[in-house]
């Protein structure tokens, strides 16, 4: 009866850890999905134009976009030519954050304060303005 007993505990065990690896690997690949659809490079830009106006239409309503071509560069100086919108034409002289997918581009970005701009990328944008 002792033995019948360790076996169904040992039964058990094994159970619940498949229940916890499969866990893991489920999470672990819908985390490595989201990183590569979502997640990106950190990069950085100043804004010294103004973007180039587009008009389009979705679901019957028409729209402005300003599209933005330009250079950008990571926290090391690392360059890469970036494309991104906006709904409005942005502020000259305004620093923008940059998160650059390598499938999907730039997928977001947001102003940020010159102190907040690393010195070697903050320095290859001054080189180049």
């Amino acid at each position: 009866m002792n033995l019948s007993r360790k076996h169904k505990e040992n039964t058990m065990k094994k159970i619940l850890f498949g229940i916890i690896a499969l866990i893991l690997v489920v999470g672990g690949a819908g985390f490595a999905w989201y990183k590569v659809s979502y997640g990106g490079g950190t990069y950085y830009v100043q804004i010294t134009k103004d973007g180039k106006e587009q008009q389009d239409t979705a679901n019957g309503q028409k729209y402005t976009r300003y599209l933005y071509q330009m250079n950008s560069y990571k926290k090391d100086g690392k360059e890469k030519k970036v494309e991104f919108t906006a709904d409005h034409n942005l502020r000259k002289e305004a620093y923008l954050e940059l998160t650059v997918n390598s499938v999907k581009g730039v997928t977001s970005w947001e102003e940020v304060k010159k102190a907040e701009v690393p010195k070697e990328a903050l320095k290859k944008i001054n080189s180049n303005s």
